[in-house]
């Protein structure tokens, strides 16, 4: 027991000890080293100081250096120095037409020198400055030179939109600006003195370049000047944490900048290869009782010199020393006391009254009883001690066991597992290893693991993973290898460095899982999710990632690209007459064919059905996008060969070009969808760009498609009628029913422009229908008055004949009205029946066997066909208008009205001409056989109740002759 006594004590005093030697130590070294430690600090400050004016001289002459290369590159500015350079001749007096050139370059150069905060910039040619900016204050200044034998006469402009005016003579001011190079045409940011205030300024010039026979000529040069002024003073000071000033020549200070430095004299002697260099010259210390100064030279360009200088206050320092020293030396003289005491008590609990128990226990092993040690807490060193002799031999048990399942573990592991030396070569591999590579053990035992490398991955990833593992550090990642028999496989890596106990790196083991089978169908799918299922293309979401990078890259620098989109004409018919599988040939042979026209830069994407878009990419202007759609629509001209069968179709094709009104990808799309509409209402196999008159256009389609749907609810349609007369007698043989629509906003609609609209969106069914109701029900007004008009003739559209229920619908209203079929005269043009169906000739004989008269309106006009007139089988055929209008003066006019009317006539058919304006061509038409007459010169179109005033009483008396 003495003896453990006599430990605690000397523990006690030797704890004791120690923290009154460290703290007596700490505080004479902090004493002693006071002030060498103030002054390192102080200009340490200041060197940091000294280090942000560096960094932000450094980034605005980065800045400058940019836009002044950005300016001397860009095709306008390069364009007008070659005319400067390759037309300009002030003795020939062509000055002047270089004036407007020169002035959108001054514009040109004031925007970028605003953007950059550069103080002045010029553009100077060959002959002289062209143009050139500066800042004045809070003012922006402009001029171009117009350069004569005479001498150059400037124009200037200040402030933003003023016009530049021409001032008597070329100010000094003026010419220091656009002399100002930096000391000599150099391409690097050199320090020279401010050319619009005091002190220095950074000055970048840039040559211009242009092209000739003997390769790239330096034609001129941009200069950017940015001063280093008292907002740049300002914010140094601000970032540093320190006062902050420039003193030259001119002085210029900040606020808290003390006088303490006299203006720097000039340096006549200095060598030209020192002058303008951006770095500032050694620091300079100067101090007095109150402030230690650094100050730091630049040699400007003229030889003169400014001077950058810091201060700090040595008071506020020694302060802020002296209460961190006092509070450090309460600090440790509290923390001393508490440790103390603490220590006191830990030492009796802790280390006292446990190795009295280890000694008892130490005796019994001495004895040869071998008991554990009780009562003892563990988690520190004594208890650790006392824990470690009780479980010592157990430990050595238990870790020969793990030892034999972690090497069943590691032999049976599905994961391939390779072990090396620190060298990097192999000394084990497990079975798994074997099994997936095909090499033995004894065949990769002393080599790198390296040799398995496929070559997929770059040198960076495996530099990246030694330099990984030999700092100590796991690596995970994937690594693509190659087996025995050349196969590529994917593996799933993590690499452990392995430690002895000294912390060196003993081994490295590698734990590798084969994913090679769920890469492929990663990669599978993800073809899937961005590709055609038909035609492996790029699908529409593929397409528009695309479409949406073309289009940052023309927001972002001009890239200039096209977008094309493309169906097939009349795909449907092919569908729906050979089946879907046809289909799907023929669009994977389009798809092929699209392709082989296309660059490798170039996108094709098959967006749904028989659409196509084409993404050109790195066009020079937009009309290569013509040339490319007229190659398309060229290669369409072959037929495509499906085995035995050969089809031909068609493509339209609508283009956009991205302009600076373009939102976003969906624009883009919605503008060429509209410029492939409009090359389809042209007539199809065409291309059309975009324009913004077509947006309008659709926009006013779409408005009027929307009143017309419901402008037979709300009453805005109504019938005309224009008669027609018989040319022999006179008399009315029957009127035609005319489509009127009186919009409340719009007036007066004329029917070629909806009639068209309502065909297109599918609304002509509904409103022919009305149109045939109620033509009837007008007949059979004038019925009950006492009028006979003869027949009366509806113009059909060839979409009312499509559909399930087009000719019962016919019958249903006919037979409503209770109008007798053989006065109803339905009309229609022939062009409107080129691909007339068999279902639609039988639908005409139907109902001509019922009576109705049938009609081939505008004959001429269309694809006149003999084999269509003997098909329809009509009652009447009408001459346009546009024959019978020049007939009597056009010899060809009237030859092909002459051979109309023996063509009818030769068929059994009823000649009505339309468009009779005059006697004479009613005479005329009379004499060459045509029956019937229709046009101003009888009357105009008109309403029912003209119809009934004007023809009413001849009616009368009609029947009262009879």
């Amino acid at each position: 027991m003495p003896r453990l006594i006599r430990l605690t004590h000397r523990l006690l005093l030797l704890w004791f000890a120690s923290v009154t030697a460290v703290l007596a130590v700490s505080g004479v070294a902090f004493l002693m080293f006071e002030e060498h430690q103030i002054e390192s600090e102080r200009r340490a400050r200041l060197e940091a100081a000294f280090g942000t004016l560096q960094t932000h001289v450094d980034q605005r002459a980065l800045l400058l250096a940019r836009s002044a290369a950005t300016l001397a590159e860009r095709p306008s500015v390069v364009a007008t120095i070659g005319l400067y350079a390759d037309y300009f001749d002030p003795e020939s007096g062509n000055a002047r037409i270089f004036d407007g050139p020169a002035r959108e370059l001054a514009t040109e150069l004031g925007e970028l020198a605003r953007a950059t905060d550069a103080s002045w910039a010029a553009v100077i040619g060959p002959h002289g400055p062209i143009a050139a900016y500066w800042r004045h204050g809070q003012e922006d200044h402009k001029a171009y030179f117009s350069i004569a034998a005479s001498g150059a006469q400037v124009h200037a402009s200040s402030g933003l939109g003023a016009p530049f005016e021409a001032i008597g003579r070329q100010p000094p001011f003026i010419a220091r600006i656009t002399a100002s190079d930096g000391g000599g045409a150099v391409d690097t940011a050199v320090v020279t003195a401010c050319v619009t205030s005091g002190g220095p300024a950074l000055v970048v010039s840039k040559p211009i370049a242009l092209a000739s026979s003997a390769g790239m000529r330096e034609a001129g040069r941009v200069v950017l000047g940015s001063c280093l002024d008292e907002s740049f003073v300002e914010r140094v000071a601000a970032q540093a944490g320190t006062p902050f000033g420039i003193v030259g020549e001119r002085k210029l200070l900040s606020r808290a900048m003390p006088d303490i430095i006299p203006p720097a004299a000039a340096n006549g002697n200095a060598a030209n290869a020192d002058r303008g260099g951006l770095n500032l010259a050694g620091i300079r210390w100067h101090s007095n009782d109150a402030h230690l100064l650094g100050a730091g030279d630049w040699l400007l360009g003229d030889g003169s010199r400014n001077t950058a200088m810091f201060v700090l206050s040595r008071q506020q320092l020694s302060e802020q020393r002296d209460a961190l020293f006092t509070a450090g030396l309460a600090g440790m003289a509290l923390a001393a006391t508490v440790v103390f005491v603490i220590g006191l008590v830990y030492l009796r609990r802790n280390v006292t009254a446990p190795l009295e128990r280890l000694l008892g226990a130490v005796a019994s092993v001495r004895a040869g009883h071998y008991e554990t040690v009780g009562g003892v807490r563990p988690g520190d060193e004594i208890g650790d001690l006392v824990e470690t002799f009780n479980t010592m031999t157990e430990q050595i048990r238990d870790r020969e066991r793990q030892l034999r399942r972690l090497s069943l573990a590691v032999e049976q592991s599905p994961a391939s597992v390779i072990i090396t030396n620190p060298a990097g070569n192999i000394e084990y591999v497990n079975p798994r290893f074997s099994e997936i590579t095909g090499y033995a053990p004894d065949e990769v035992t002393g080599r790198s693991p390296g040799f398995l490398k496929s070559g997929q991955l770059p040198d960076e990833v495996y530099r990246e993973l030694w330099e990984c593992i030999r700092a100590g550090r796991v690596w995970r990642g994937e690594l693509s290898n190659r087996t025995k028999d050349g196969r590529i496989i994917h593996e799933q890596t993590s690499i452990s460095p392995i430690f002895d106990d000294l912390g060196e790196i003993t081994h490295f083991v590698a734990v590798k899982e084969d994913i090679t089978r769920r890469k492929e169908a990663e990669a599978h799918i993800n073809h899937l999710a961005y590709h055609d299922a038909l035609t492996d293309l790029p699908n529409r979401r593929l397409f528009r990632d695309r479409l949406n990078q073309a289009l940052r890259l023309h927001q972002r620098n001009g890239a200039k690209f096209a977008l094309l989109i493309l169906d097939l004409d009349h795909f449907k018919d092919i569908n729906d007459s050979l089946g879907h599988t046809v289909g799907d040939e023929l669009l994977r042979l389009v798809a092929g064919r699209l392709l082989g026209l296309l660059r490798e830069t170039d996108t094709l994407s098959r967006l749904g059905g028989d659409e196509f878009a084409i993404l050109q990419s790195g066009i020079r202007q937009p009309s290569d996008a013509a040339v490319l759609a007229q190659k398309i629509i060229d290669s369409f001209r072959t037929s495509f060969e499906l085995g035995l069968m050969r089809l031909h179709s068609n493509t339209s094709i609508g283009i956009a070009v991205p302009t600076g009104d373009v939102i976003d990808v969906d624009d883009l799309i919605s503008r060429a969808d509209i410029a492939l509409y409009k090359a389809k209402a042209g007539g199809r196999a065409g291309y059309v760009y975009f324009d913004d008159a077509m947006t309008a256009q659709v926009q006013n389609d779409a408005e009027l498609v929307h009143d017309l749907a419901r402008a037979q609810q709300l009453g805005q349609l109504s019938l005309a009628f224009q008669p027609q007369v018989d040319l022999r007698s006179g008399r009315l043989v029957g009127v035609e029913s005319l489509l009127r629509w009186q919009h409340p906003q719009a007036g007066n609609i004329p029917p070629n422009r909806f009639i068209p609209l309502a065909e297109s969106r599918g609304l002509m069914p509904e409103i022919g229908l009305w149109v045939m109701a109620e033509s009837c029900r007008q007949w059979q007004r004038w019925k009950a008055q006492g009028l006979d008009v003869g027949r009366i003739a509806i113009n059909v559209s060839a979409v009312q004949f499509k559909g399930a229920r087009a000719l019962e619908s016919m019958l249903e209203t006919i037979e409503q009205s209770g109008v007798p079929p053989n006065v109803l005269e339905i009309e229609f043009t022939e062009s409107a029946f080129v691909d007339v169906g068999n279902d639609t000739l039988a639908w005409i004989r139907n109902l001509s066997e019922r009576g109705v008269h049938f009609a081939i309106d505008d004959f001429g006009t269309g694809y006149s066909s003999l084999i269509m007139l003997r098909q329809l089988r009509a009652h009447k055929l009408k001459v346009d208008r546009e024959f019978v209008k020049d007939m009597l003066s056009d010899p060809n006019d009237a030859a092909i009205v002459h051979a109309t009317v023996s063509l009818a006539k030769t068929l059994g058919m009823t000649v009505v001409a339309e468009g009779i304006e005059e006697a004479a061509q009613a005479e005329y038409l009379l004499r060459i056989g045509c029956d019937v007459g229709q046009g101003y010169h009888f009357a105009r179109p008109m309403p029912a109740e003209e119809i009934l005033a004007r023809y009413g009483a001849e009616s009368a008396g009609d029947r009262a002759g009879t």
